[in-house]
Protein backbone atom coordinates (compact mmCIF):
# COMPACT_ATOMS: atom_id res chain seq x y z
CA UNK A 1 0.00 0.00 0.00
CA UNK A 2 2.63 2.52 0.72
CA UNK A 3 4.58 1.26 -2.26
CA UNK A 4 1.39 2.30 -4.45
CA UNK A 5 0.86 5.24 -3.22
CA UNK A 6 4.10 6.74 -3.40
CA UNK A 7 3.92 5.54 -7.22
CA UNK A 8 0.70 7.72 -7.65
CA UNK A 9 2.18 10.34 -5.96
CA UNK A 10 5.07 10.37 -8.50
CA UNK A 11 2.54 9.72 -11.58
CA UNK A 12 0.46 13.16 -10.76
CA UNK A 13 4.04 14.85 -10.18
CA UNK A 14 4.45 13.65 -13.89
CA UNK A 15 1.25 14.01 -14.71
CA UNK A 16 1.38 17.64 -13.91
CA UNK A 17 4.74 18.06 -15.56
CA UNK A 18 3.64 17.09 -18.45
CA UNK A 19 0.60 19.22 -18.64
CA UNK A 20 2.50 22.70 -17.42
CA UNK A 21 4.60 21.78 -20.15
CA UNK A 22 2.15 21.27 -23.06
CA UNK A 23 0.52 25.15 -21.81
CA UNK A 24 3.71 26.57 -22.43
CA UNK A 25 4.44 24.58 -25.67
CA UNK A 26 0.58 25.67 -26.72
CA UNK A 27 1.16 29.13 -25.86
CA UNK A 28 4.36 30.15 -27.22
CA UNK A 29 2.54 28.24 -30.53
CA UNK A 30 -0.56 30.08 -30.48
CA UNK A 31 1.08 33.51 -29.69
CA UNK A 32 4.48 33.16 -32.67
CA UNK A 33 2.09 33.08 -35.30
CA UNK A 34 -0.28 36.38 -34.30
CA UNK A 35 2.95 38.01 -33.51
CA UNK A 36 4.21 37.10 -37.01
CA UNK A 37 0.98 38.01 -38.96
CA UNK A 38 1.20 41.52 -37.39
CA UNK A 39 4.60 41.78 -38.43
CA UNK A 40 3.23 41.48 -42.10
CA UNK A 41 0.09 42.51 -41.47
CA UNK A 42 -0.85 44.87 -45.08
CA UNK A 43 3.13 45.14 -45.88
CA UNK A 44 4.34 48.23 -47.55
CA UNK A 45 0.85 49.22 -48.38
CA UNK A 46 -0.56 49.55 -45.05
CA UNK A 47 2.97 51.41 -44.25
CA UNK A 48 2.20 55.04 -45.11
CA UNK A 49 -1.62 54.80 -46.24
CA UNK A 50 -3.36 58.30 -47.72
CA UNK A 51 -6.50 60.06 -46.11
CA UNK A 52 -9.90 58.96 -46.35
CA UNK A 53 -11.22 61.14 -49.34
CA UNK A 54 -12.83 64.37 -47.94
CA UNK A 55 -11.65 63.76 -44.24
CA UNK A 56 -10.52 67.51 -44.29
CA UNK A 57 -13.38 69.27 -46.32
CA UNK A 58 -16.32 70.90 -44.63
CA UNK A 59 -19.68 69.18 -43.82
CA UNK A 60 -22.00 69.47 -46.69
CA UNK A 61 -24.06 72.19 -46.31
CA UNK A 62 -27.95 71.34 -46.59
CA UNK A 63 -29.05 75.28 -47.31
CA UNK A 64 -26.97 74.54 -50.49
CA UNK A 65 -29.84 71.93 -51.10
CA UNK A 66 -32.47 72.90 -54.03
CA UNK A 67 -35.79 72.97 -52.88
CA UNK A 68 -38.18 70.24 -54.31
CA UNK A 69 -40.15 70.66 -57.17
CA UNK A 70 -43.83 71.27 -56.84
CA UNK A 71 -45.72 68.34 -57.25
CA UNK A 72 -47.79 67.97 -60.80
CA UNK A 73 -51.05 67.32 -60.30
CA UNK A 74 -52.86 64.30 -61.49
CA UNK A 75 -55.35 65.88 -64.42
CA UNK A 76 -51.67 67.81 -65.72
CA UNK A 77 -50.17 64.46 -65.83
CA UNK A 78 -52.64 62.77 -68.00
CA UNK A 79 -52.51 65.82 -70.29
CA UNK A 80 -48.99 65.35 -70.78
CA UNK A 81 -49.10 62.22 -71.55
CA UNK A 82 -51.84 61.95 -73.99
CA UNK A 83 -49.80 64.97 -75.69
CA UNK A 84 -46.99 62.73 -76.19
CA UNK A 85 -48.86 59.84 -77.10
CA UNK A 86 -50.48 61.88 -80.03
CA UNK A 87 -47.42 62.67 -81.16
CA UNK A 88 -45.69 59.56 -81.24
CA UNK A 89 -48.63 58.06 -82.79
CA UNK A 90 -48.40 61.27 -85.20
CA UNK A 91 -45.09 60.54 -86.44
CA UNK A 92 -45.26 56.82 -86.05
CA UNK A 93 -48.25 56.78 -88.80
CA UNK A 94 -48.08 55.23 -92.25
CA UNK A 95 -50.36 56.90 -94.69
CA UNK A 96 -52.53 55.14 -96.91
CA UNK A 97 -52.73 55.51 -100.53
CA UNK A 98 -54.21 58.60 -101.81
CA UNK A 99 -53.78 59.76 -98.20
CA UNK A 100 -53.32 63.33 -98.36
CA UNK A 101 -49.80 64.04 -96.42
CA UNK A 102 -48.43 67.22 -94.80
CA UNK A 103 -45.86 69.24 -96.37
CA UNK A 104 -42.47 68.65 -93.82
CA UNK A 105 -42.13 71.54 -91.81
CA UNK A 106 -39.62 73.92 -93.62
CA UNK A 107 -36.05 73.88 -92.21
CA UNK A 108 -34.12 77.55 -92.45
CA UNK A 109 -30.49 76.77 -93.48
CA UNK A 110 -27.89 79.20 -91.52
CA UNK A 111 -26.00 81.74 -93.10
CA UNK A 112 -22.69 80.66 -94.85
CA UNK A 113 -20.04 82.26 -93.41
CA UNK A 114 -18.50 85.38 -94.29
CA UNK A 115 -14.49 84.06 -95.82
CA UNK A 116 -11.68 85.40 -94.61
CA UNK A 117 -9.66 88.27 -96.38
CA UNK A 118 -6.58 87.24 -97.70
CA UNK A 119 -4.02 90.42 -97.98
CA UNK A 120 -0.17 90.22 -99.75
CA UNK A 121 2.65 92.09 -98.48
CA UNK A 122 5.71 93.12 -100.32
CA UNK A 123 8.58 91.31 -99.41
CA UNK A 124 9.64 92.88 -95.85
CA UNK A 125 6.66 95.36 -95.73
CA UNK A 126 4.25 95.79 -93.69
CA UNK A 127 2.16 98.27 -95.40
CA UNK A 128 -1.58 98.04 -96.88
CA UNK A 129 -1.96 99.16 -100.47
CA UNK A 130 -5.40 101.88 -100.66
CA UNK A 131 -7.33 98.94 -102.49
CA UNK A 132 -6.49 96.78 -99.39
CA UNK A 133 -8.10 99.20 -97.19
CA UNK A 134 -11.12 99.46 -99.20
CA UNK A 135 -11.12 95.61 -99.05
CA UNK A 136 -10.70 95.26 -95.31
CA UNK A 137 -13.39 98.26 -94.99
CA UNK A 138 -16.28 95.88 -97.23
CA UNK A 139 -15.19 92.97 -95.02
CA UNK A 140 -15.36 94.93 -91.74
CA UNK A 141 -19.06 96.08 -92.78
CA UNK A 142 -20.45 92.51 -92.25
CA UNK A 143 -19.21 92.04 -89.03
CA UNK A 144 -22.01 92.82 -87.03
CA UNK A 145 -20.77 91.63 -83.06
CA UNK A 146 -18.67 89.08 -84.36
CA UNK A 147 -15.14 89.31 -83.65
CA UNK A 148 -12.18 89.62 -86.35
CA UNK A 149 -8.69 87.98 -85.92
CA UNK A 150 -5.67 90.18 -87.48
CA UNK A 151 -3.27 87.77 -88.63
CA UNK A 152 0.14 88.58 -89.65
CA UNK A 153 2.80 86.31 -91.22
CA UNK A 154 6.53 85.60 -92.08
CA UNK A 155 7.86 82.91 -94.03
CA UNK A 156 11.14 83.06 -91.65
CA UNK A 157 10.93 81.33 -88.81
CA UNK A 158 12.79 83.57 -86.56
CA UNK A 159 12.64 86.97 -84.13
CA UNK A 160 12.67 89.13 -87.15
CA UNK A 161 10.25 86.86 -89.03
CA UNK A 162 8.18 87.25 -85.77
CA UNK A 163 8.39 90.96 -85.38
CA UNK A 164 7.03 91.71 -89.17
CA UNK A 165 4.12 89.06 -88.79
CA UNK A 166 3.27 91.21 -85.98
CA UNK A 167 3.75 94.53 -87.79
CA UNK A 168 1.37 93.15 -90.62
CA UNK A 169 -0.94 91.99 -88.06
CA UNK A 170 -0.91 95.69 -86.40
CA UNK A 171 -1.68 97.17 -89.68
CA UNK A 172 -4.60 95.08 -90.55
CA UNK A 173 -6.20 95.82 -87.12
CA UNK A 174 -5.22 99.76 -87.81
CA UNK A 175 -7.06 99.12 -91.12
CA UNK A 176 -10.22 97.74 -88.91
CA UNK A 177 -10.29 100.06 -86.63
CA UNK A 178 -10.23 103.25 -89.37
CA UNK A 179 -13.38 101.36 -91.33
CA UNK A 180 -15.29 101.86 -87.29
CA UNK A 181 -14.40 98.10 -85.76
CA UNK A 182 -14.09 98.73 -82.40
CA UNK A 183 -10.55 97.67 -80.85
CA UNK A 184 -12.58 95.06 -78.20
CA UNK A 185 -13.98 93.25 -81.22
CA UNK A 186 -10.27 92.63 -82.67
CA UNK A 187 -8.15 89.93 -81.83
CA UNK A 188 -4.15 90.10 -83.59
CA UNK A 189 -2.44 86.85 -84.09
CA UNK A 190 0.99 86.87 -85.36
CA UNK A 191 2.59 83.28 -86.84
CA UNK A 192 5.32 82.21 -89.19
CA UNK A 193 6.10 80.23 -91.41
CA UNK A 194 3.58 81.49 -93.92
CA UNK A 195 3.29 84.85 -95.68
CA UNK A 196 0.88 87.93 -96.10
CA UNK A 197 -1.85 88.58 -93.65
CA UNK A 198 -5.96 87.78 -93.46
CA UNK A 199 -8.48 89.22 -91.20
CA UNK A 200 -11.31 86.28 -90.58
CA UNK A 201 -14.49 86.67 -88.35
CA UNK A 202 -14.09 84.46 -85.33
CA UNK A 203 -17.24 82.24 -84.06
CA UNK A 204 -18.61 82.53 -81.04
CA UNK A 205 -18.60 80.40 -78.81
CA UNK A 206 -21.08 77.53 -78.33
CA UNK A 207 -23.83 78.41 -75.87
CA UNK A 208 -23.72 76.35 -72.44
CA UNK A 209 -26.89 74.91 -71.98
CA UNK A 210 -27.70 74.72 -68.08
CA UNK A 211 -28.81 71.03 -66.82
CA UNK A 212 -32.12 70.22 -66.06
Amino acid sequence: MIYTTKCCKNEGRAWRALASLALVTLLGGCATPVARFHAYEGGVIAQHPPPPPGLHQPFPNLAAVPARPAAISAVTQRQIRAALQAENIKQNHIPAPGEAVSPPAKITLAAAPTPPVLLGFAPGSAILTPQQNQIIAAFAAKRGPAMIRAAGFATARTGAGLRLALLRATAIANALTAAGVPGAQIRIAALTGAHGGAAQFLLPPPTTRAKD
